[in-house]
């Protein structure tokens, strides 16, 4: 696994550093490589991706400036999170798709990708990619490399964090200290002192307003809510196979999803959960814990995330710092003694390349994708151009764009709509937000920038990362394919603890009905392929 603790205090100390240029997910194989666009004859660029209709404008001097040094003419196709998937169907039916897209098929649909790849829809990457060097850095991570196919890889995986253990604070439990205190808690051990911590706060009035109106826990969707019961169950809270008996199964097939259904019905029964927790919007779940009508948020830790939050609390709160009344619950051991932290894989969604595409537009659409990934075009991303966005003085950055009547500079997307494709076309390039630079500094806040990394130092030191197989996400096979599409495991777990009887019961229905339509067969035919690699 690419997951070296060495690996993450090296990536901290890059977090911390303060005022120089971001160098995004990486360093490029060659420090002083750079990109250089090959001009040629003018190219046109067809690129699907998720509200691009609305980014591009012709007085765009980003878009003006990637379109001159390309020689290319991007045509945006429109798609949005709501309609991509089945205008994508429509046009792999038809043959008609753009140039470049994105999709999120590896992980959501390997079936698709599979299919995709055996009707030449699509097209390989070339074998030699040493000419765009921060592409083939992108194609060496492990995760990316159990993707290929054939010795290929049809897409190219957007990073979302260089290495699987910076997600961990996409997973925490922010809980009310203040709360805690007034009524005598300390951290709970187990699982039933937590459930009697959050009744607590449904039952005993802990904002002292003499009214029933608060809730223990509230979640900002049922994925940040499975979090709760990573101690009993590290696999289900991540949503990953685990390897149980010699053999590889997924996490709905264990046996102790039965321990999570029972703790599950007993938050929700006695009152601790919000009872709409399965209706709740993450808007309303934040909205709930900030005006203090929730005593614990099941929610992330980023440092976006946590502005937002802070931000809502001080509206609601002025002059009561939230830090004073709001910490993350750290969660009890689990029973094999180890504490976990979430993880997942390095990418998230992924760019395909039309089998229409000859070599010559690939070539230019990798320099355009090594550019983006590089130093150079991360900092254009980043901060906008050089000389009249901000200047770089002996290496420190300092930001010369206008500022908004709030006191924020006014951001690169209103500037330059174009950033907020181009900023993300080739990798989301989320560990940036860590970094101690001017433009974080004002867009989070240094305190709540620096609170994530002190969360992230004791996670390291004192938390393991949760074990998981990365190959087995994109494996392909018929039945697993079969029950991907059929099966919503999460939506199962929460009717059977919303329904009537016992819970266990009713869950292990479930599961009877899994291995009804396919589960046995999906689990021999992963093992047999992961013995046969």
């Amino acid at each position: 696994m690419f997951r070296f603790k060495a690996t993450i205090l090296a990536w901290m100390a890059v977090f911390l550093a303060v005022g120089g240029a971001g160098c995004g997910s990486g360093e490029p194989l060659d420090p002083d490589a750079k990109p250089h666009p090959d001009a040629g004859e003018h190219l046109d660029i067809s690129i699907a991706f998720w509200d691009i209709g609305r980014a591009f404008e012709k007085n765009d001097a980003v878009l003006q400036k990637i379109e001159s040094d390309f020689n290319i003419s991007i045509k945006p196709v429109q798609v949005s999170y709501a309609d991509y998937e089945e205008k994508f169907k429509i046009w792999a039916a038809s043959g008609r798709f753009p140039d470049l897209f994105a999709h999120s098929l590896v992980s959501d649909s390997p079936g698709i990708y599979a299919d995709w790849i055996k009707q030449r829809l699509i097209r390989p990457l070339p074998d030699d990619l040493t000419p765009y060097p921060n592409v083939y850095r992108v194609a060496q991570i492990p995760d990316t490399l159990a993707l290929r196919r054939n010795k290929k890889l049809y897409m190219l995986p957007r990073i979302a964090y260089p290495t699987n253990d910076l997600w961990m604070l996409e997973r925490v439990v922010f809980v009310r200290k203040d709360w805690m205190n007034k009524l005598g808690f300390s951290d709970p051990a187990n699982f039933d002192e937590f459930s009697n911590m959050m009744k607590a706060f449904t039952n005993n009035d802990p904002d002292g307003n003499g009214q029933h109106d608060t809730v223990g826990l509230t979640a900002a969707s049922l994925d940040y809510l499975s979090w709760v019961f990573s101690p009993t169950f590290p696999q289900f809270a991540a949503s990953k196979w685990v390897q149980e008996n010699n053999r590889w199964i997924p996490y709905y097939a264990s046996p102790k999803m039965n321990a999570v259904a029972a703790q599950f019905r007993e938050l929700y029964a006695n009152g601790g959960l919000d009872p709409n927790f399965f209706l709740v919007k993450e808007a309303d779940a934040l909205e709930r814990f900030t005006q203090g009508q929730a005593g614990a948020l099941a929610y992330k830790a980023t440092p976006q995330s946590l502005s937002k939050m802070v931000r809502m609390w001080d509206k609601y709160h002025p002059g009561k710092d939230f830090y004073d009344s709001v910490k993350i619950l750290r969660l009890w051991p689990a029973e094999d003694g180890n504490r976990y932290y979430y993880v997942a894989s390095t990418y998230w969604t992924e760019s395909y390349f039309s089998a229409k595409v000859d070599d010559r537009k690939m070539d230019r659409i990798l320099r355009l994708y090594d550019y983006l990934l590089s130093p150079e075009g991360k900092m254009l991303m980043k901060y906008g151009i050089e000389g009249k966005d901000y200047e770089n003085r002996d290496g420190q950055i300092v930001i010369t764009r206008p500022r908004e009547e709030t006191g924020e500079y006014v951001s690169l997307q209103k500037l330059y709509p174009s950033t907020e494709i181009f900023g993300n076309l080739a990798s989301w390039g989320l560990e940036q937000s860590y970094r101690l630079d001017p433009i974080n500094k004002d867009n989070y806040g240094e305190k709540n920038i620096r609170a994530c990394l002190e969360e992230m130092r004791w996670l390291l030191n004192n938390a393991r990362a949760t074990p998981f197989m990365y190959s087995i996400i994109s494996l392909s096979t018929d039945n697993k394919d079969k029950l991907s599409a059929a099966i919503h495991p999460m939506e199962d777990l929460t009717k059977a603890v919303l329904g009537s009887g016992d819970p266990v019961k009713l869950w292990q229905d479930n599961v009877k009905y899994y291995n009804q339509i396919g589960l046995p067969e999906a689990i021999r035919e992963v093992n047999d392929k992961l013995a046969a690699r």
